[in-house]
């Protein structure tokens, strides 16, 4: 019968059921000496034998005949400073162990505290995240008090976002002067955009602009005076610019149309 070496490791999983002999490993005979001799390794152009039982201890350090001492053996010392105590010299740690920015974080490297951006931080004054100045615009304490690039950036993109809001907000009332309806209340999304004329500042919606300068004009009438011009004040625009929005000042105006010629490009 076949002898079960995995019980020979101790790790046979069938016990008494195993269908291989289960036989105890036999154990080696102890050997007469108990010296043992290192294989020889070359030192510079010399090779020396390092026999481990022609040791002579000296002052805690162990040395071997006819081997510098810089080659012996020398013994374990713990360090003075334990290495956990090195690396927890170098974080702050809160009461429940949670470890945080390290101490030696300038205040500019340090991140803003979304917790306190969003309203309410639960750590207070002992968050070791900055707690961002108030926004004027989005009304979030989201503005990095070291970081001045970074919150001119922020500023400025917030400030155009809220005045397209408020020109959104103020172009809702606007009602086209040719079928009197809200722009923005029109049933399709393609109907709800202003046609803005470059020479006037009437307000149309952008079909009814269109059909207006696509109709066929009467017979001995000028394209320029009958299509082209406004149908209110009579002045010639060569270009329509479709807008979502509607401006409230000619330089928001002159931005709109220097927006759509560059798209156009």
């Amino acid at each position: 019968m076949q002898i079960c070496t995995f019980y020979q490791k101790g790790i046979c999983s069938y016990g008494s059921r195993c269908r291989y002999e289960h036989v105890k490993p036999s154990r080696p005979e102890s050997t007469a000496s108990s010296s043992l001799t290192v294989p020889r390794q070359p030192l510079g152009s010399n090779s020396v034998s390092l026999a481990l039982t022609a040791r002579n201890v000296s002052n805690g350090v162990s040395t071997v005949p006819g081997v510098p001492p810089e080659l012996s053996y020398r013994p374990f010392i713990a360090p003075t400073v334990p290495e956990w105590n090195l690396e927890s010299a170098q974080h702050d740690f809160l009461e429940d162990g949670e470890v945080i920015e390290p101490r030696n974080v300038k205040p500019a490297d340090r991140s803003i505290c979304s917790f306190a951006a969003a309203g309410s931080c639960p750590r207070g004054d002992k968050c070791p995240h900055i707690h961002g100045d108030l926004c004027a615009y989005c009304g979030k304490h989201c503005l990095h008090p070291f970081r001045p690039e970074e919150r001119d950036e922020h500023l400025k993109a917030c400030e155009k976002k809220q005045k397209n809001l408020d020109l959104l907000k103020y172009s809702q009332e606007i009602e086209c002067s040719v079928c009197l309806d809200r722009v923005l209340s029109k049933p399709t999304a393609a109907e709800r955009k202003f046609g803005l004329l470059s020479e006037c500042d009437h307000p149309f919606c952008i079909s009814c602009i269109r059909n207006w300068r696509s109709s066929s004009p009467t017979s001995g009438m000028d394209v320029n005076t009958s299509l082209r011009a406004c149908p209110i004040c009579r002045k010639l625009s060569y270009f329509v610019i479709p807008s979502v929005i509607w401006y409230s000042s000619k330089e928001e105006k002159q931005e709109i149309v220097d927006t759509y010629k560059a798209k156009l490009r």
